[in-house]
């Protein structure tokens, strides 16, 4: 599969292509051919301000080619509407899938931008119709457009949550479900997946009950909280933090091969 690279913003100045993907990944750039992990995810995975994310030190810990698929804001949207994403996913010999938040995807209320799905592209019909008063035409991102929505009526919000907590069980299923290898579900958050999945806590909208239903496909769960302030200006992660996520994704990967 060809490889292409350019030039970025900040520390990290290399990003890649894989193929005929459209999507600049985190470089620099891993070799295809034999065995890879493939590590997917948003913005803790591709880490623009962290000269070294954790799939560069799980590489280390685990001597396996480790291939970095973080996008920034992704949503899985990003990765199963990508073929050359979805065909590394399938021939790798074992995924890392980060949770992910349930805010980024198109659903019947609205729909993304399939690259940058922390884009709003537009509403539907159906979602004018429960919010008539709302302008949508002053609304870029999803995060604008759910604060929006909660801030004109809480009560009516609660019918899009439920719609976007069903599409994201049914998409990150469906990611799971590329994989030919084993999953190894990644929770690197700033709340532990049993505290409240308030509105604007990554993973956004994103309960134990959502995970356990990722877990009933056999996937393994690795968790790791990082220190943030969750809803005000989260904290990215530190060094140290991916260096814990490394360690405790190669336990896990050492115990499942045993």
């Amino acid at each position: 599969m060809t490889l292409h690279l350019r030039t970025a913003r900040g520390p990290n100045r290399q990003t890649c292509t894989y193929g005929l993907s459209r999507v600049h990944f985190r470089g620099p750039r891993r070799s295809l051919d034999g065995g890879y992990i493939a590590c997917i995810g948003g913005n803790e995975t591709f880490a623009r301000d962290t000269p070294r994310p954790f799939p560069d030190l799980l590489e280390e810990r685990t001597s396996r080619i480790c291939v970095n698929l973080g996008q920034r804001m992704a949503g899985p949207d990003l990765f199963l509407q990508d073929r050359a994403v979805r065909a590394m996913i399938h021939d790798a010999s074992a995924v890392v899938l980060q949770v992910m938040g349930a805010a980024n995807l198109s659903n019947r209320y609205y729909k993304v931008h399939p690259r940058r799905n922390d884009r709003f592209v537009a509403p539907s019909d159906a979602l004018r119709a429960l919010y008539p008063e709302v302008d949508f035409t002053e609304i870029a991102f999803t995060g604008h457009l759910l604060s929006r929505l909660v801030e004109t009526d809480p009560l009516r919000f609660s019918e899009v949550r439920a719609v976007l907590q069903r599409c994201w069980v049914r998409r990150m299923r469906q990611v799971v479900g590329l994989a030919a290898g084993p999953v190894h579900l990644l929770w690197f958050a700033t709340r532990r997946p049993e505290e409240p999945a308030v509105d604007g806590h990554d993973p956004n909208l994103v309960t134990k009950d959502m995970l356990a239903t990722l877990q009933d496909t056999g996937a393994m769960l690795t968790q790791v909280i990082y220190d943030g302030r969750p809803g005000v200006t989260p904290h990215l992660p530190s060094p140290r933090d991916h260096d814990r996520v490394a360690k405790a994704l190669s336990a896990s990967m050492e115990s499942r091969s045993d």
